[in-house]
């Protein structure tokens, strides 16, 4: 049992809501119901001895506006950090190898923090024990604050906490734990760790052959120093079941297929299948627990291992096969054929090959059922993201990193931190995700919108309280949201990102509104962030393009950054078209829980509506465009001169006019009026390329320079979609039906969804990243459109 030893007195006449709750759990993982609840009233020094893990939790409110500091002291965690309003404020910095020091995280990290208007924020503490410590030598924490830029420390008076958190934040906390749960490909780094949650156990099936040469672990994508060949299959959105292969790399000649399938009780079937192996070849097998969380791996025998993670029960794995224990490994020979791995000693090849076909039926049941003709689609898009499902005690809860071959955690103690939040890829992915899982939606949705920094913007990259402070990226939140709410009606979420999205709109106003038109323009600089290594490299053009999110489009080919404002001089039709579409949905999001911006918001949009109609219309190439200050149209046409119309910013006739001269023009964007590519030439065959094929960067292609991406088709499916006329019809459907094929070819061929696509016919395989969640959206446009979602 834990032991308590209480620093802070509680005072007799505090009130039940005054201080903050602190919440004890025998585990190493705040998970389960905790062993003992209470309040204190002082930050002071909050000092608990035993094993386990600690949260603390409720309301912090602040006297006064202003930007706040904080200084924390941690002893004896294993891994600690703070949130206030989802800004990590304070961190011990384990997980970092090289970067033990808290205090040079100052800078990328949001500590101070700005209260520009909400005074009442959500306040967590995540203290994780050292466990090689004795059980009677006391984890401890304290926390002080200093106001407004003042220099004075002090204590966080009584006066400013409660003890809970607001119902919204109540009902996220309980969804990420809720969701935090099961065995699946947790950890990002290897697909070959399978993890159980909340125990954090891990089980590795390695590949080795008869030399002892072993693929030990790999990903998705043939990058970065993974030679691993990989081809994926379906992985649940429930969970329920997961298939794959993996081999041929460039020591280890054979490759195999691993399945399994797990059950609302934990228990766990795998089956692995030799696909064409030596002799001599085998599968490795370890056992370990992930982010230094405590437990127990055992050995009983070569056909027998166990886990017991600190505060949770113990649970046996039987191995069927030809086993040999090598070491800390059991090797488990593959002459003789398949092998399994399973919670349930009663399982057999036979049975557990039975039960594993069972649940795929299941699963293709539901596709089949839930999408009709279009469920192979549905499956793809489904892997997209369930493939890059991770947990991370870093974030609050699960969510769906943009692919497992990127890391923005630098200097990462152990790889088990591996992750990175990129801000419109991981908005985008919770609609992929919660096509049929609502839950981890939900989850990877709030992880994104709570990395906004302290000037309000969800950042270009958030990864372990490191931040890109100088920069934000299209913002689609409001719009991602509103997609959510309509599907699902959960009023909770909308309610609980309500001010970070009315934030981030603010940071726009604020700061990327270039004069003398006031039209949205991209920037990249920060005060704090322009001191540490990130200002001094991107405070400037690259920057913004970075802000873009079209890292190096031909749009911003060119040096026009003003190094006083901290602008690119460039009014930039796409992003105003997004933050209008933004307050837009902003407009009919406060509506639907009764708050009282809505006509604000509608006067916002359509003021920027009508600066979009009246400034930014080329009437000589019958488009959209981007405009220099001087009144120079800078006419390198991207599919972002289609954003416009998702505001209704053109007529209904510009709007046909485009579609029909830019749209369906085999020689600019060339989506065929058919759908089917019938008619493009062979360098413009998939059609919406990134800039247009007439532009002269097409030809030679590279990154946003030519290959199709997923987004601009999201977007401009949305924009097109603001119309009714029979033009616009036909062309928005036969872009759906074109793009979706596209996405499809790729995953027949390969199982790969791609970060971008290239748009010749001939293209065998993704031109970016090889499985990237929102390569994904070219086929949610199609479910969209036809009433799937």
């Amino acid at each position: 049992m834990l032991r308590f030893a209480i620093a802070t007195l509680l005072a007799s006449t505090v009130t039940a809501d005054n201080g903050l709750t602190v919440s004890m759990y025998e585990n190493g993982a705040l998970s389960g119901t905790p062993s003992k609840t209470y309040t204190i009233t002082s930050l002071d020094k909050v000092s608990e001895s035993g094993v386990g893990s600690i949260s603390i939790t409720g309301t912090l409110t602040f006297p006064i506006l202003g930007w706040h500091n904080f200084t924390c002291e941690f002893a004896q965690t294993s891994l600690a950090m703070v949130w206030v309003d989802g800004h990590e404020v304070c961190t011990d910095a384990k997980y970092l190898e090289n970067w033990r020091n808290p205090s040079q995280l100052r800078g990328v990290m949001d500590n101070p923090i700005m209260v520009r208007e909400k005074k009442d924020l959500a306040f967590r503490v995540h203290l994780y024990r050292n466990s090689s410590i004795p059980a009677s030598t006391a984890t401890t924490f304290s926390m002080k604050w200093s106001l407004n830029g003042s220099s004075s420390i002090t204590s966080i008076p009584l006066s400013a906490m409660t003890t809970e958190m607001s119902p919204s934040e109540q009902e996220r906390e309980a969804l990420q734990k809720e969701v935090q749960r099961g065995w699946g490909n947790w950890n990002q780094h290897s697909i070959l760790d399978i993890v159980k949650l909340p125990d954090s156990a891990v089980l590795t099936t390695m590949l080795c052959n008869k030399n002892d040469d072993c693929i030990t672990d790999t990903r998705i994508e043939l990058d970065r120093g993974n030679d691993c060949y990989v081809r994926v299959g379906m992985y649940a959105g429930d969970q329920s079941y997961t298939q794959f292969y993996f081999g041929q790399s460039k020591t280890v000649s054979g490759n195999v297929s691993v399945e399994y399938t797990s059950t609302e009780t934990n228990d766990l079937t795998m089956l692995i299948t030799p696909q064409t192996v030596e002799q001599g070849h085998k599968i490795r097998i370890a056992g370990r627990f992930a982010w230094w969380r405590s437990g127990e791996y055992t050995i009983v025998s070569g056909n027998e291992v166990t886990f017991q993670g600190t505060g949770f029960d113990k649970f046996t794995m039987y191995i069927q096969g030809n086993t040999t224990i090598n070491g800390n490994f059991i090797d488990i020979s593959l002459d003789n054929g398949p092998i399994t791995i399973s919670t349930l000693k009663s399982t057999t090849v036979q049975s557990a090959r039975s039960d594993l076909t069972a649940a795929h039926e299941t699963r293709m049941n539901y596709l089949r059922t839930t999408f009709k003709d279009r469920a192979e689609v549905a499956l793809a898009i489904e892997a997209s993201a369930m493939w890059n499902l991770v947990y991370v005690p870093l974030e609050n809860g699960p969510l769906f990193p943009v692919s497992r071959s990127w890391n923005f955690v630098h200097d990462a103690a152990t790889t088990d931190f591996d992750y990175v939040i990129f801000d419109w890829d991981n908005l985008f992915a919770s609609l992929l995700g919660a096509l049929t899982n609502k839950k981890l939606g939900y989850s990877n949705f709030i992880q994104a919108m709570k990395s906004k920094t302290s000037d309000g913007f969800v950042p270009n990259y958030a990864a372990g309280g490191m931040k890109s402070q100088d920069r934000t990226e299209p913002p689609v939140g409001a719009k991602v949201l509103e997609e959510l709410y309509n599907r699902y009606g959960d009023k909770w979420l909308v309610e609980l990102v309500f001010d970070d999205l009315l934030d981030w709109q603010a940071f726009f106003l604020r700061e990327r509104l270039l004069e003398p038109l006031n039209l949205v323009c991209l920037g990249s600089y920060n005060v704090v962030a322009a001191k540490t290594h990130e200002g001094s490299t991107t405070a400037g053009m690259q920057g913004g393009r970075w802000e873009s999110g079209l890292d190096n489009s031909p749009m911003y080919d060119g040096e026009f950054f003003n190094s006083t404002t901290h602008q690119m001089m460039l009014y930039d039709m796409g992003m105003t078209s997004m933050l209008a579409q933004e307050a837009q949905s902003l407009a009919y999001l406060a509506d639907q829980i009764g708050r009282p911006e809505k006509q604000m918001l509608l006067d916002r949009a359509a003021h920027f509506r009508a600066l979009l109609a009246d400034n930014l219309w080329d009437e000589k190439i019958g488009t959209f465009s981007n405009k220099f200050p001087n009144g120079t149209f800078y006419e390198r046409i991207s599919p972002t001169t289609f954003y416009p119309l998702q505001v209704r910013a053109a007529t209904d006739e510009q709007a046909d006019s485009m579609v029909t001269n830019w749209l369906l023009n085999k020689d600019r964007f060339c989506i065929s009026p058919t759908g089917d590519s019938k008619g493009n030439g062979p360098d413009c065959y998939w059609g919406l390329p990134s800039i247009q094929a007439g532009d002269p960067a097409f030809p030679p292609l590279g990154y946003w320079r030519g290959y199709v991406w997923g987004p601009m088709a999201q977007l401009t499916y949305w924009s097109l979609k603001q119309y009714n006329t029979t033009i616009v019809n036909q062309g928005r459907k036969a872009m759906t039906n074109q793009l979706t094929s596209l996405m499809m070819s790729q995953w027949n061929r390969n199982r790969h969804i791609c970060e971008n696509y290239g748009p010749h016919q001939n293209t065998t395989d993704c031109t970016g990243t090889q499985f990237y969640h929102w390569g994904a959206l070219t086929g949610m446009i199609t479910l969209m459109e036809e009433q799937y979602w």
